[in-house]
């Protein structure tokens, strides 16, 4: 028996391929792509196509290229050589108005890209417009003083608020009877600063200005250097010409200031500064004004009648206490007649000019420092001639401030306020917009 070797063997040859042809991974080879095979291919990263059709013919060898097709050295310009570098990504990227270009890529980038100092600034926020802030809102507030010796030159006994309780030797000798409380001021204000060296400032305030009650009397009823007691009406000792005087000169203020400082010390952290100004404004009374009540005379006290004998004793309402008389010069209950009823006749029973007092009789009642308002005004010889709606203000100043940060400030200052002021303030800056000259 033969065994048909030689038929099988021609059947594998023709069958295999066949087969191998028809499977769709298959890829068909050249005599050509065989000798690629064996051999180091031309620099090229074109691969056989998957068609079936052959490669293109730049990429097979340069003798085996057809005629018509150009040589490998006339290959087109944009075809990059194989052993390029690739771009360095540490390169400076360009700024400016033009794209710029990001060269791992190849591609523009979005926008303008920014430089170290400008992404500094983008990262710091806004920037202050101008050189410092010219905008300020603050408050103030201090003390108030209306100097004795103003009044000693035309009083002989008055009082005053000098935030202390004893009048002193100088107040002993020089008509002050009685001290009590203090007069202050408070208030708020919007400030523009012009330049760094001059402000304009707008304010509204409250300014109190309450001297305890006291007998007020002029230096013609009574000479301190020649007189030690009462001497009666019509003669320089006479202490019954005083006036039982309150004073409530409680106002709200508004003023306008202009200040002028130079500067002593400046760095960008502090700004030290030193000047003064002046301003007007008004006063509209809020309080009762000033009101004075006749002391009466043959002064004394219900328990007393010769109780009230030197100017000491004035400081002491239970000593020289204010008493109703007939008041010659004064239509005392509003009937048009200057006569009215007589200090006898009320001490009988008899009205008053105007109701009668707590006691029944023509004392007022008092405590030390005080006497009842209801019984002086019964007597109907309160005046308050010297009050005005109104009152006009002021004020000349000097001031030192410190400006830290170009937004917090601190002032101290003092000067006069229709009287002499100390005091203070604190201030908030804002807004930019201030230019150095």
């Amino acid at each position: 028996m033969r065994l048909p070797v030689l038929p099988v063997a021609l059947a594998t040859v023709l069958v295999i391929p066949a087969v191998a042809e028809a499977s769709p991974f298959a890829v068909p080879l050249t005599a050509n792509d065989l000798n690629l095979l064996v051999h180091e291919p031309p620099a090229s990263s074109s691969a056989p196509s998957m068609d079936g059709e052959d490669a293109p013919a730049d990429d097979a060898p340069a003798d085996d290229a057809p005629a018509d097709d150009a040589p490998a050295d006339d290959a087109p310009a944009d075809d990059a050589p194989a052993d390029a570098e690739p771009a360095d990504a540490t390169e400076d990227v360009p700024t400016g108005d033009e794209d710029a270009i990001d060269p791992t890529t190849g591609d523009p980038t979005e926008g303008e890209v920014l430089e170290d100092d400008e992404l500094d600034d983008e990262l710091s926020g806004p920037t202050k417009k101008g050189d410092f802030n010219a905008n300020a809102i603050g408050l103030r507030g201090g003390i108030h003083l209306i100097p004795s010796y103003f009044l000693n030159a035309a009083l002989a006994s008055y009082s005053n608020s000098l935030c202390r309780n004893e009048v002193g030797s100088w107040g002993e000798q020089n008509g002050l009877v009685k001290v009590d409380g203090c007069n202050f001021y408070v208030g708020g204000d919007y400030i523009r600063r012009i330049s760094r060296a001059f402000d304009i400032s707008v304010g509204l305030g409250y300014l109190h200005i309450q001297p305890p009650d006291s007998l007020w009397l002029d230096n013609n009823e009574w000479d301190r250097d020649s007189c030690t007691t009462d001497e009666g009406p019509g003669s320089a000792c006479n202490l019954g010409a005083a006036d039982y005087t309150e004073i409530d000169l409680r106002m709200f203020t508004v003023e306008v200031n202009f200040i002028g400082r130079g500067t002593l010390y400046r760095n960008e952290d502090v700004e030290i500064q030193l000047g003064g100004g002046g301003g007007v404004g008004v006063g509209v009374l809020i309080g009762d004004g000033v009101r004075r009540s006749p002391l009466g005379s043959d002064p004394g006290s219900p328990n007393d009648p010769n109780s009230c004998q030197t100017l000491a004793d004035t400081a002491d309402f239970r000593k020289c206490t204010p008493r109703y008389y007939d008041d010659p010069g004064i239509d005392q209950d509003g009937d048009g007649m200057i006569g009215d009823v007589s200090r006898e006749d009320v001490d009988a029973g008899a009205p008053l000019p105007n109701g009668s007092t707590i006691r029944g009789d023509s004392w007022a009642d008092c405590g030390r420092d005080k006497c009842n308002g209801s019984d002086l005004n019964a007597f109907g010889t309160v005046e308050d001639d010297g009050t005005w709606p109104v009152y006009p203000l002021v004020n000349l100043l000097g001031s030192f401030r410190v400006i830290v940060k170009d937004s917090f400030g601190i002032s101290i200052e003092g000067g006069i306020k229709n009287g002499f002021f100390f005091g203070g303030g604190i201030q908030y800056y804002f807004g930019g917009g201030g230019k150095d000259k």
